[in-house]
């Protein structure tokens, strides 16, 4: 009997411990961004890891995240010779990643459709539009040898043009889910989970 008690608290703290892992990593988060030219080929990428508080949602102005407050940041493009085009975030001034509706980080950002406001006057906007209205990711430099202000951005490719290249953020996306709520789908798993323990307890008395 006690053996089988112990297997029982054994797979409880198993259940819970999958079900809060997704959540784990609620304050830090990693985005694989990508830049496109005008044909639509990725010419920039970069990778980008700051707590997610920082992201504003639905902000009255856009706010600029301060390049010190960045947990790590790297940007390559190829083709650049400013730089050898490898930029880190002491290349930058600050970044703007902003929101005017809520984003699901489980699936791609760029395109992403958010609703706007509430009520009968909320408007769905997709996320990147490069207006900006419905939100973006912004880069801004402290010299002329780094990317200038991003969505889209110019930046040095050779020796004949001061900006020969202009590009757009085509993709943002999350490696982890950084939602710190379980979604219902998760609640439902754990009560099912704890519903068979519960069965099984009773049957083993």
């Amino acid at each position: 009997m006690m053996c089988s008690l112990k297997k029982i608290v054994a797979a409880t703290a198993t259940l819970c411990a999958l079900t809060v892992a997704p959540f784990a990593h609620a304050g830090l988060v990693t985005f694989d961004i990508k830049w496109a030219n005008l044909s639509g080929i990725t010419t920039a990428t970069a990778e980008l890891t700051l707590d997610s508080a920082l992201i504003a949602t639905a902000p009255a102005l856009p706010v600029q995240i301060d390049a010190d407050l960045l947990h790590s940041f790297t940007l390559t493009v190829n083709g650049a010779t400013g730089g050898n085009g490898v930029y880190d975030k002491s290349n930058f001034d600050a970044i703007a990643f902003y929101s005017m509706g809520k984003l699901n980080f489980n699936q791609e950002l760029i395109g992403q459709h958010i609703l706007v406001g509430s009520g009968p006057y909320a408007q769905e906007r997709i996320f990147g539009d490069r207006d900006g209205l419905s939100g973006a990711f912004d880069l801004f430099a402290l010299n002329k040898y780094a990317p200038t202000t991003v969505r889209p951005f110019a930046v040095i490719t050779d020796s004949t043009a001061a900006f020969s290249d202009y590009l757009t953020v085509s993709s943002i996306m999350a490696r982890d889910s950084v939602s710190a709520v379980p979604e219902p789908e998760t609640y439902a798993m754990l009560l099912a989970g704890l519903g068979l323990l519960a069965w099984r307890a009773r049957r083993l008395r």
